[in-house]
């Protein structure tokens, strides 16, 4: 696991075994370490062994009333801290309320949605920053089987930050529609804001497909360096021009605001975020956001060559050392990983870095947690399996952690 995410204890107090050897094991899968008891009898003494984190637990047992468990919690002032999620079936609204009363913090309604109950404990627990990657290939989507692990939408990453409800995404590749079919379920109105790296088309074809753009109320900024061809707003309209699109920007119904994303650290809720240009053939932003104490910088779309600093004092030994001080020590590094060192022999100057030379580079800044992504076409799950086993063997016994990106993944690491 992540070795800048903190251990989080949870304790189940359920009496239906499989249900939580089921929740176990999901739990567990997500990085959270993971306790059960199975009766009333002990109960309270199993949390005082454990000191969970969470507690999650029914109200129904054989041997007991799980109100008064909560209530003897709540009374403790050594264990009156500990969030209670109570799961249940029923859906009354006077238990709901004597049990709020009790010292429970939230319900979960079964049947269990396991992706839904992570999303509840980080509501509860408040101290997890999220990146969600909607999609992790570049240049175009691949769909098919030998795609399915690591996933075939083009770039798109939701973060997801403590006690804030306004969205934040980074980049509009195909990804950005699934993520919207997911926001589009909710009935509650949205907003947010989209940072886009640049206007290359595995960055931006996702937003005419935004369901979230097609619904009153809701309200977006989208933030991008300006381009050759033009604003932010001005190359977004033109995709949707008839002459590409049967749709045109004007069916939007959010509101939205085009903005053009500027040089220097700029404030946001929650949040602050600057940018370098990264080595594209195209103005494309490296993103940094740093959250309280936390960083993570965006680089999808990056070339890091292979000439060593020392060789050189001209164009590439300035870029690099800007690179160098932009990401040094910083918490999260997610990068462009289109190529192999082979391929990119043969494909100096395109704008997309080899991951050897990636990995190399993080260990020398110091970055905590590499997350490969941008996977090139033609790369394969085969493929991806062997590189992430060969980059996590380059940077064992040193400081940082390598995994790659996959569709569908949330990552977590403390506020």
């Amino acid at each position: 696991m992540a070795k800048v995410k903190k251990e989080v204890k949870i304790l189940m107090i359920e009496d239906d075994l499989t249900l939580c050897d089921l929740v176990g094991s999901f739990l567990e899968k997500k990085g959270y370490v993971f306790y059960q008891h199975n009766t009333f009898e002990g109960a309270i003494d199993r949390v005082k062994q454990v000191r969970p984190d969470l507690i999650i637990m029914d109200l129904h047992f054989p041997d007991g009333n799980g109100l008064h468990l909560c209530k003897t919690l709540k009374d403790d002032k050594d264990y009156n801290k500990i969030p209670i999620l109570v799961l249940t079936g029923r859906d009354y609204p006077v238990e709901k309320e004597v049990a709020m009363k009790s010292g429970v913090t939230d319900f979960f309604h079964k049947p269990m949605v396991y992706s839904k109950l992570t999303e509840k404990i980080d509501e509860i627990l408040g101290e997890s920053i999220k990146l969600t990657f909607w999609g992790v290939r570049g240049s175009v989507p691949c769909p098919g089987a030998k795609y399915a692990e690591f996933g075939g939408n083009s770039t798109c990453l939701q973060v997801k930050i403590p006690g804030q409800k306004k969205m934040l995404i980074i980049d509009a590749g195909t990804g950005l529609r699934v993520l919207g079919d997911e926001v589009d379920k909710s009935v509650e109105n949205c907003e947010g804001r989209i940072f886009l790296t640049h206007a290359h088309w595995d960055h931006i074809q996702g937003f005419p497909f935004f369901k979230p753009l097609y619904k009153e109320g809701n309200k977006f900024q989208v933030h991008m360096p300006q381009q050759i061809s033009g604003s932010t707003k001005e190359v977004l309209v033109d995709q949707m021009s008839y002459t590409y699109s049967p749709i045109t920007s004007h069916m939007f119904k959010a509101d939205l605001e085009y903005l053009t994303q500027t040089r220097g650290l700029q404030r946001y809720d929650g949040y602050s975020v600057e940018h370098i240009t990264a080595n594209h053939p195209v103005e494309t932003a490296i993103y940094k956001f740093e959250i309280g104490k936390r960083s993570f910088v965006f680089a999808p779309d990056n070339e890091l060559s292979t000439k060593d600093e020392s060789s050189s004092k001209g164009k590439s030994y300035a870029y690099l050392k800007q690179f160098d001080s932009f990401v040094s020590g910083v918490d999260v590094l997610i990068h462009d990983s289109q190529f192999d060192y082979e391929e990119y022999q043969h494909k100096q100057r395109w704008g997309h870095s080899a991951w050897e030379i990636v990995v190399e580079r993080s260990i020398k800044n110091g970055v905590k947690h590499l997350i490969l992504t941008h996977f090139g076409p033609d790369l394969v799950d085969d493929d991806l399996f062997r590189i992430e086993e060969e980059a996590q063997e380059m940077a064992r016994g040193t400081d940082t952690h390598v995994e790659l990106a996959r569709e569908g993944k949330v990552f977590r690491f403390p506020a």
